[in-house]
Parts: C-alpha cells; structure tokens; sequence
C-alpha cells in the first residue's frame, strides 16, 4: 500500500488544486471508480465452514500501516463450496457489494470477489501507482475540472481527461480478465426447443 499523497505529483500536472485535501479526495474516488470497473483488484477469502444466516465481509481486511481499513468489497465474482458453484439467491443472499449472507452451512468455501478504496482511505494498493498512475490521476484531473465557479474549471479538458480515464480502465479490464482464472469469461449454452 502507497500513500495516496504519492499520486498528488502527477495529478498536480494535469490540475493544480490550491484547496488541501481536494486533490486526495478526488484522487481517491477515481481508483474507487478504476477498481470497480476494470476489476483489477481480485482477492479471494477462504472459510473451513461457514453457518446458515453467517454474514461474511467478500474480501478480508486490508488495513493500512496504522490499522485502518482501506479496502472493501467491489461485487462478487463467486463463491464455491467444496469446488462447487454457490448460487446467489439460493445458497447465500448478497447484501451490498461486501457483505453476503449464506443460507444453509457449507464447508470449504472460497469467495472471489472485486476489491475497491473505501471513500475515506489514505493509501492505495502499488499497483494502481506504479501500473495506472496516469489513468487514475486524468480520472481524478476530470472530476476537479467539472467543478463549475472554480478557477480550475475546464470542461473541454476534463473531457479530453475522461477519455484518457476511461481508456487506461478498458487496459486494465482486458488486463484483468486476461490474467485472472477467475474473471474468465465463459460462454454459456442456450439450449432451445424449436418445434
């Protein structure tokens, strides 16, 4: 984990932001944006045994150096008991996008799920700095550029960012599903009945 202060030099590039904490606010809400759209950020919980009406947090606790929480879960990918595919709806009851409740007992249970920032965090995963600075820094450059009656106001140029955003979260998308097992997309087969 990096602090989110490290990215305040590249962003400073693209936006200079005279208001303190400005900058790591909207710095934040982008790699949140990032995490959850190009699913970059896999992890994976395991459990002995989980019991009927256990609620269970998706991703364990990613704490930072001084014990605060700093990430959460993004949504599910699955989640297996015994290598076997639980069913949402049936077997377990997905509260919000971290929290999922199970409905029966199961062992050996593994869920896979999308990590993301929580909205208050002070540090960031490495990756997002020293693989998608830039993507994250044009995603944070276009939210501050959208502030109207501000002097760094610029709506041609927050789009020009926005653009840039959205590309580097399409590279780690295909990234993503390239080299994660778990996001492999599978093409389901659509039996039909013709008379």
């Amino acid at each position: 984990m990096v602090p989110v202060s490290d990215f305040v030099p590249t962003l400073r590039l693209l936006v200079d932001v005279p208001v303190p904490g400005l900058m790591e606010t909207t710095i934040v809400k982008a790699a949140q944006r990032f995490c959850r759209e190009s699913k970059l950020l896999v992890k994976t919980r395991q459990f002995d045994e989980v019991f009927e009406y256990k609620s269970v947090s998706v991703i364990s606790l990613q704490t930072g150096t001084r014990g605060k929480a700093q990430l959460k879960g993004a949504g599910l990918v699955n989640v297996t008991s015994q290598g076997q595919p639980l069913k949402a709806g049936y077997d377990f009851v997905v509260a919000s996008r971290d929290d999922i409740t199970f409905k029966a007992d199961f062992s050996d249970v593994v869920i896979t799920a999308i990590a993301e920032p929580i909205i208050n965090a002070d540090q960031l995963p490495d990756v997002l700095l020293h693989d998608y600075v830039d993507g994250i820094c044009a995603g944070a450059a276009n939210l501050l550029q959208l502030q109207p009656t501000t002097s760094w106001f610029n709506p041609d140029l927050a789009q020009y960012n926005q653009r840039e955003f959205i590309s580097a979260i399409r590279q780690a998308y295909r990234y993503a599903i390239e080299h994660t097992p778990a996001l492999e997309l599978t093409d389901s087969v659509c039996r039909r009945e013709f008379f």
